[in-house]
């Protein structure tokens, strides 16, 4: 327990206080000699407040405090009447304290019994409740949050105050002991009908008798305001900062249309006796509708509100004369980011600067409606990629036992997948807090696909003197991390990542499978995408003949032919045939033995239970692979997996790439972990992650069935349709279509009369011959196709008659047949090689692998998804314009406070790898059309996703070229732990990885610098502000600092959040929960910006700091995530961090994380 000595002292010694009792005891204590330590008695004055029992040097009442004993749980046992007739008792507690005492008369010992009775914290507890509600019942007072919740107010960032006030006090009284008051102002607001509200509070100013609060109160005519709503101003001293122990001093009451009118008020504050203990200085801006317009000159893109007063006003700072006009600017941050954030909660300050002037400060803290969305999205394309992967073993049919069974225990984990991706959709769309996850959920397995306590965190400031306005956002989020795979004994992700590439790692015996289903997996997903662009050319060129467009037609065509091409170039029948012959071809005479038929039965059932995915609403855990084999487990604790039944979120090698983005491959960073027993340069052999590959259309999310051509939509019934049975795409479907597909070539086998494992020549070359067929069936389909088109494209003012319209539409139908048919071969190839070559206990560690990575990028891609929409609302359009034009995109800096000591390694090892990811996707502007597309969506598949964001006409319109519509992000991450166990970390030796990381982040940011001065050359680049240092100099001191090897080198993370700032990037702040250290990081840099910026005085620096920390939304947020309002600090943490980053007295104390 922690004592404040001085007000102990003065608790007791005061004689004004009412004490509950007090008066002479004996008390039986330990007393030292010269030889030896003896018992004595001695007899001293007592006082009992509360359940704190202070005790005197003395029996007299003004003696000084000795000691004091707090009572609570404990016991007290009577004895009877000793030698000297004192009547004793003792206090005990169970860990062995007793304190002997005793009284000189009975009935005193009743009485003292009697009143330690009543204070035990029970008892005071039970007692604090009932005044409270008694007092509710005489003057019902609530929380404007809660006020707002009850009547279901939803703050409008847009909106424009009725009135803001600013707070002075002077002259306010001193304690008997003329010790100064440390003042705090709390507005009450009692409406009409009687309630009282608690509307708002200034901060804390200690020991100061003539405070001035930088805090100010904005009065919202939402919240049913009026002018004669009635203003209550109570000014409290605030005695202990830790338990916030306050007594009023005094108040002052008036009219909210008085304050309006007169603009400044000096007012008497008065005592419930009518007792003057001194003067609060009301300062008002009313803001008045009619005047609102547009600024015509902003730093930011005209994104605020100019509002001149009508009525002069007064500076609080004083410093010029009291009739002076003034400009009042309120921010307006658009509808865009109104439809994307909500649950906003607003600070305002009001500071000085150097040059005597006011610095308006609105701070805001708004929750993304992404949180869970953006996951829900992802979590569907995984779910479609799973039961593709589903179907296609499944359509393998039956085998030999020795393949069943691997076909089985394949299919299992794919089924275990499903379970834990729908439950998790399921859970992630019945949350109780529909945007916000708490940090008191990230252990929660079914939501953690979802970033933790994701939040925009935006400062608006304005400098009237400078007359100079802008807005700044960070992006707070916990850091992406697989917070529930605490079983995972690994240094995270990266290790992970590069055991399955490391030819020395233990693994290296997945490379030449993985390799071999890799290519077969890019030769499915090339052909499919060939495919759906052939069925809509060939529609398209229906439509352009019947529009007598022969040129775009015959255009078209030559386009159909190039596919075509393409498709057959990647259909190499002997590497099907191979695939299939090694597992054996299906038999219809197969043996009717009993394991045979429970392996069949046991598929069937598996396809029952896939299509019964259409009828499941809300039972996801119903679902159950197979009797023997299925996983119980829904969140897998390994990691990511490379093999086609993982496809990481990096793009495939695709034929096809974007000419956009370049091919070069990105260094994915090394395993730091290796540099402690090996030379740097022995690590080329890193994974590398090739970015996205042809820009996916807004209907990638759309799939077509395995055996149906009809689209079908990424919900999450219809990810689990199957429009026919999965029986039509077995081998025995396929091999039956042996009996008619090849007639014209006399190719004509019956299924029967292929054995089972047949390893013949002469049966293997009449599967090549069939095979073979398949392709010469599109070749001829095409032929037909081609023909038609032409002899349509020759007579060109003839009509088209239907005849030979069906005609045509008959071939092309026969074209589209085809070519499925070579997309069904290359599936079952797929899947046969993956039976031949894919052990399930490399799959199971896959998929935990696979589960692993989807969690973190699902949490990185939510979090840069909110950070881009908000630098698409605040940055000028023409900056966003000349860097999406020229390829080179934003940048978005990631600072991370994590430790590498314990779990928090682990994370960094997540969270390196989940930043990598995010360059690999793409990202697409679109028009805002109505209010329920502003939503962000992401579509494509897990290797090429893409996500639209919508924009406004306006700055949609300046793009002169559409594909300079589509972009990827330079993601840098910079990590420096700053806590008590960073030093720990730095003691064993365990910092050199991030050292590493730092270092080859700082040579991609060098790399983005040079792109960048060539876009924006430092001659024409103007200055933010003459305290700024210059691009160039920031960068030098950046690139000295991230190799300096110093403890807590914190210098790193300042320099490369102001580097990203000067070349408009995006800033994102992160530590394990987003609320403790990353507050701390979050007000420091608010602080910088003020003071470079917009010229805070130097004198105003610390306090501007300790406000933020202290009462502004970095506070309110450790109340969302723990129901605490302060930071899960104790002291001996505080002492561990860097004095800048150490947390006001009173604001920590709580140890819930």
């Amino acid at each position: 327990m922690r004592y404040n000595k001085q007000e102990l002292v003065a608790l007791a010694s005061q004689t004004s206080n009412k004490f509950d009792r007090e008066g002479v005891l004996v008390l039986k204590e330990r007393q030292d000699g010269f030889f030896r330590r003896s018992e004595g008695c001695s007899v001293r004055w007592f006082r009992l407040r509360g359940n704190l029992l202070f005790y005197l040097k003395g029996p007299e009442s003004w003696n000084e405090p000795m000691g004091v004993i707090v009572l609570g749980n404990h016991q007290v046992k009577l004895l009877p009447q000793d030698e000297n007739g004192h009547w004793p008792f003792q206090i005990v507690w169970e860990n062995g304290v007793c304190y002997k005492m005793a009284t000189f008369h009975e009935s005193e010992r009743t009485l003292w019994l009697k009143a330690m009775q009543l204070v035990s914290y029970e008892n005071m507890k039970m007692q604090v409740a009932d005044l409270k509600e008694r007092l509710n019942k005489i003057r019902p007072i609530v929380d404007i949050v809660n006020y707002r919740l009850q009547k279901g107010i939803v703050i409008d960032m847009n909106e424009v105050p009725l009135c803001e006030l600013a707070l002075s006090c002077d002259n306010l009284v001193c304690d008997a002991h003329g010790r100064a008051p440390s003042p705090l102002i709390v507005i009450f607001v009692k409406f009409p009908k009687g309630l009282c509200v608690k509307y708002g509070a200034t901060e804390l100013v200690e020991t100061c008798s003539n405070p001035c609060f930088s805090k100010t109160i904005l009065f919202r005519a939402s919240d049913g305001l009026t002018g004669d709503a009635l203003v209550r101003i109570i000014v409290y001293d605030v005695k202990e900062l830790v338990s916030e122990t306050a007594l009023p001093m005094g108040f002052a009451a008036l009219q909210l249309s008085t304050i309006q009118e007169a603009q400044r008020l000096r007012v008497a504050l008065q005592t419930r006796e009518n007792r003057p203990v001194g003067f609060v200085t009301i300062n008002g801006w009313s803001l008045e509708p009619s005047y609102i317009g547009m600024s015509p000159s902003h730093t930011n893109d005209k994104n605020c509100i100019d509002i001149p007063q009508k009525v002069l006003c007064h500076r609080r700072s004083q410093s010029l004369p009291p009739r002076l006009g003034l400009k009042l600017k309120f921010p307006s941050y658009g509808s865009l980011l109104k439809q994307n954030f909500v649950n906003s909660h607003q600070v305002t300050y009001r500071f000085h600067s150097g040059l005597g002037g006011d610095i308006t400060v609105h701070e805001i803290m708004a929750e993304p409606k992404l949180c869970y969305q953006i996951p829900m999205q992802l979590l569907d394309i995984y779910i479609q990629r799973e039961k593709e992967l589903f179907e296609e073993l499944l359509s393998v049919g039956e085998m030999c036992a020795q393949w069943q069974t691997r076909q089985l225990e394949l299919v299992s984990v794919h089924m275990a997948l499903l379970k834990h991706y729908c439950h998790s959709k399921l859970c992630m769309q019945q949350v109780d807090c529909a945007y916000f996850k708490p940090s008191s959920r990230k252990d929660e397995a079914s939501l953690e696909f979802a970033p933790i306590n994701l939040h925009l965190q935006r400062m608006w400031v304005h400098n009237d003197t400078l007359n100079k306005t802008g807005f700044h956002d960070i992006i707070t989020a916990g850091a992406f991390a697989a917070h529930t795979h605490k079983a995972q004994r690994s240094r995270g992700l990266i290790t992970l990542v590069q055991q399955v590439k490391d030819v020395n790692s233990t693994k290296a015996e997945w490379n030449s499978a993985t390799n071999k289903i890799q290519a077969e997996y890019d030769n499915v997903v090339a052909v499919r995408r060939l495919r759906e662009q052939l069925d809509n050319d060939l529609d398209r060129i229906v439509m352009l003949l019947l529009a007598k467009q022969p040129t775009d037609a015959h255009a078209v065509l030559d386009g159909v032919k190039s596919k075509v091409k393409s498709l057959l170039a990647l259909w190499e029948p002997t590497s099907v045939e191979e695939s299939l012959s090694f597992i054996g071809w299906p038999d219809n005479n197969y043996n009717d033995d009993v394991d045979n038929n429970q392996a069949l039965s046991t598929i069937l059932r598996l396809t029952e239970q896939l299509t019964m995915f259409d009828a499941m609403s809300s039972d996801c855990d119903t679902i159950d692979a197979s009797s023997s084999s299925s996983s119980k487990e829904t969140s897998p604790t390994v990691d990511f997996p490379t093999l086609s039944s993982s496809v990481p979120n990096i793009c495939p090698n695709c034929t096809h790439r974007d000419p956009r983005i370049d091919v070069t491959e990105l260094h994915f960073h090394n395993n730091y972990f290796k540099t402690e027993k090996k030379e740097r340069s022995s690590l080329n052999l890193s994974f590398r992650s090739v970015r996205s590959p042809a820009k996916p259309r807004l209907n990638d999310t759309q799939s077509r069935s395995f055996d149906n051509n009809k689209v079908r939509h990424g919900s999450l019934r219809n990810d689990f349709k199957c429009s026919t049975s999965l029986e039509q795409v077995s081998y025995r479907s396929l091999m039956n279509s042996l009996n008619g597909t090849d007639r014209k070539k006399g190719v004509e086998h019956r299924r029967e009369s292929i054995p089972f494992t047949a390893l013949d020549p002469a049966v293997r070359e009449n599967h090549l011959a069939y095979l073979r067929g398949v392709g010469s069936n599109v070749e001829e389909a095409l032929t037909y196709v081609a023909t038609g088109v032409a002899t349509a494209l020759c007579d060109r003012d003839a009509p088209i008659s239907e005849d030979f319209l069906e005609q045509l539409k008959s071939h092309m139908e026969s074209l589209k047949c085809s070519t499925g048919e070579v997309v069904r071969w290359l599936r079952v190839s797929h899947a046969a090689l993956r039976l031949r070559y894919e052990a399930p206990s490399w799959a199971k560690e896959r998929a935990a692998l696979q589960t692993r990575r989807d969690t973190c990028f699902s949490q990185a891609l939510t979090t840069a998804t909110t950070g881009l929409l908000c630098w698409l609302c605040s940055v000028p359009g023409d900056v966003i314009v000349k860097l999406l034009s020229t390829g080179l995109g934003p940048l978005c800096g990631f600072e991370g406070l994590l430790s590498l000591y314990s779990t928090e390694k682990a994370m960094w090892g997540d969270m390196v790898v989940a930043v990598e990811d995010l360059q690999t996707v793409v990202f697409t502007l679109t028009k805002v059309g109505h209010s329920s597309t502003a939503i962000p969506q992401v579509s494509g598949t897990r290797g090429a996703l893409t996500v639209h964001l919508p924009v406004s006409d306006s700055l949609y319109s300046k793009f002169i070229s559409k594909e300079h519509l589509s972009f990827t992000i330079t993601a840098v991450f910079f990590n420096i732990g700053i806590n008590e166990k960073a030093t720990l970390a730095e003691a064993l030796g365990e910092t050199t990885p991030q050292y590493h990381s730092n270092s080859d982040n700082f040579d991609r940011l060098n790399k983005y610098y040079h792109k960048y001065s060539k876009l924006f050359p430092p001659d024409h680049a103007a200055r933010a502000s003459p305290r700024t240092k210059p691009l160039e100099e920031v960068i030098e001191n950046l690139r000295i600092a991230v190799h300096k090897k110093v403890p807590k080198n914190i210098e790193v993370l300042h320099l490369s959040a102001l580097a990203t700032r000067l070349m408009n990037g995006i800033r994102f702040t992160s530590c394990k929960s987003a609320k403790d250290r990353t507050g701390m990081s979050v007000t420091l840099e608010q602080c910088s910006i003020l003071a470079t910026e917009y010229h805070l005085a130097e004198h105003e620096m610390q306090k501007a700091l300790s406000i933020m920390r202290s009462d502004g939304c970095r506070r309110e947020n450790t109340n969302k995530n723990i129901g605490v309002r302060k930071y899960a600090f104790t002291k001996k943490q505080v002492m561990g961090l860097p004095p800048d980053y150490r947390p006001p007295a009173g604001t920590y104390g709580s140890s819930q994380t």
